[in-house]
């Protein structure tokens, strides 16, 4: 049973004890394909440059697929984001206050 079409006519032409046979052997296919990957399971958290590395991977695999998400997080990852610059924070006053008038008492011209 290799395509489609084929599978199709077997199951068309079958009888019950060769419809069990197929469904056996497509039960097994799926257990093979669902079963977990040794090297997906094997994951050191310690090793930070292969988990790193891992990641990245896994991004590129996303980003090739469309997800804008992953390219944007692979591009941070691998540093290809803007270069990171000091902010210069310059306070400008536009409404300085007004300097008050003093007033002076005026001196009295009269002599004692």
């Amino acid at each position: 049973m290799n395509d489609t079409q084929s599978i199709y006519d077997s199951l068309k032409q079958a009888d019950n004890k060769q419809l069990w046979v197929i469904a056996k052997e497509l039960a097994e296919s799926r257990k093979k394909n669902l079963k977990p990957k040794e090297d997906s399971i094997a994951v050191d958290l310690d090793d930070k440059e292969a988990l790193r590395q891992r990641v990245m991977e896994h991004l590129f695999a996303e980003s090739k697929k469309g997800n804008a998400q992953a390219s944007d997080k692979l591009a941070r990852i691998a540093g290809l984001g803007e270069t990171e610059q000091d902010i210069v924070i310059e306070i400008v006053n536009y409404n300085p206050p007004k300097k008050k008038a003093v007033r002076r008492k005026a001196k009295s011209t009269t002599t004692k």
